[in-house]
């Protein structure tokens, strides 16, 4: 790998680190090229910009759907297995994460929110139908509202099995509903 695409990764390291942790708005170019170890003009040079920067941290960031779940009972492990998974306490970006802190974003909110619902939201509607998709992501969101923000007991440990016991429960009881 050639000096420049090193420094590339090292700013899009940075820049879900602390783009996807943090907020774009809350988050300086000249933090990223600081923690990256380089020049902030580099930024300029490989992305174009600060916004150009976080479009390139946020391309790839659902891929976990590449290869998308066909049926109820697959989207179910999937989401499962993602949200058991996921780091947690830990500075290691996640796509989740992205969405919770900019999707409400001045400047790229409408990208976020786009980007989501092309992605996720769009597969889950084709599954699961406008409504039932609805209550489905607010499950996966709640969660973590409800576990990260607002600490409210009663969540399992998500590394273990009776929070994946949980999970499923909310998600089977979204795929209930009937309109």
């Amino acid at each position: 790998m050639s000096k420049a695409q090193q420094t590339r990764e090292k700013l899009l390291r940075q820049a879900r680190l602390q783009f996807w942790a943090n907020g774009y708005s809350n988050v300086s170019v000249r933090q990223i090229a600081k923690a990256a170890g380089v020049d902030v003009a580099l930024i300029s040079r490989h992305f174009g910009s600060k916004l150009g920067l976080f479009e390139a941290s946020v391309e790839g960031a659902f891929s976990l759907l590449d290869t998308p779940p066909q049926n109820e009972a697959e989207l179910v492990d999937l989401f499962v297995r993602v949200y058991a998974e996921t780091p947690r306490n830990t500075n290691e970006p996640s796509a989740f994460r992205m969405l919770l802190t900019n999707a409400h974003d001045e400047e790229v909110g409408d990208r976020v929110r786009g980007l989501y619902d092309q992605s996720v939201q769009k597969l889950l509607r084709d599954i699961l139908g406008v409504e039932r998709a609805a209550l489905f992501a607010a499950v996966l969101f709640g969660i973590s509202l409800v576990e990260k923000s607002l600490l409210v007991d009663g969540i399992a440990d998500p590394s273990s099995e009776t929070y994946r016991i949980q999970l499923r429960h909310m998600m089977g009881a979204a795929l209930e509903y009937q309109s």
